[in-house]
């Protein structure tokens, strides 16, 4: 018998060398935005995915000058990517921002329409803050479980995979990825930014 494995979908990640001195610089300017929305009377900033305890920033943070330290190694790894992954157009990065889960805090499900590349870059990571939940992406897929052999299934075949988060590293994975962030369950608050990477031109 022959066998193929049709439609993969790749989750790039890489961890940066110089994270330490970034994140602290990131942990900075991150915390005093936090501040002014909340000066502001926005305590969660912008509700998207995030829950009712988080906070979600304005999308415009790849804008921000004071970020251009994160948004270069963001171009890096997804010019990499890019390569990989065959795609012909130059990208551009549609839109960043910056997450902060306190305890209890957390994503729900969701995908990132119009957009080639999303990802995640983490700050500040606790253990027991929220693994990134990567779900099966194929229709219908969720409504056949089919019950199996004991023993852990081939990769290709799991139905959900948790990505713990670290310090340091940038994830990266196509836009159609379902995907949300387990409720922080450490006692320090975490934090991240997400970003979209888009075929440069189109909004």
């Amino acid at each position: 018998m022959n066998r193929e494995i049709l439609f993969p979908t790749p989750v790039y990640w890489k961890d940066l060398p110089n994270a330490k001195e970034l994140n602290k610089y990131l942990f900075k300017h991150i915390k005093a935005w936090y501040k002014n929305d909340i000066k502001k009377g926005k305590p969660t900033g912008e509700f998207k995915t995030n829950s009712g305890f988080g906070w979600h920033s304005s999308t415009d943070m790849n804008q921000r000058k004071e970020y251009e330290p994160l948004t270069s190694e963001l171009f890096k790894m997804a010019e990499e990517c890019n390569k990989d992954y065959g795609v012909q157009p130059k990208l551009g990065l549609g839109n960043m921002w910056a997450n902060i889960n306190p305890p209890g805090g957390y994503n729900a499900p969701h995908i990132h329409p119009n957009s080639l590349f999303s990802g995640v870059y983490y700050i500040k990571a606790p253990k027991e803050s929220g693994s990134l939940v990567c779900n099966d992406p194929r229709p219908g897929v969720q409504l056949n479980m089919p019950v199996r052999k004991p023993g852990k299934p081939p990769k290709e075949l799991w139905r959900e995979v948790h990505l713990e988060p670290k310090e340091g590293r940038i994830i990266m994975f196509p836009f159609y990825l379902w995907h949300n962030v387990e409720p922080n369950l450490s006692n320090d608050i975490r934090i991240s930014v997400s970003f979209n990477f888009i075929q440069d031109g189109f909004q």
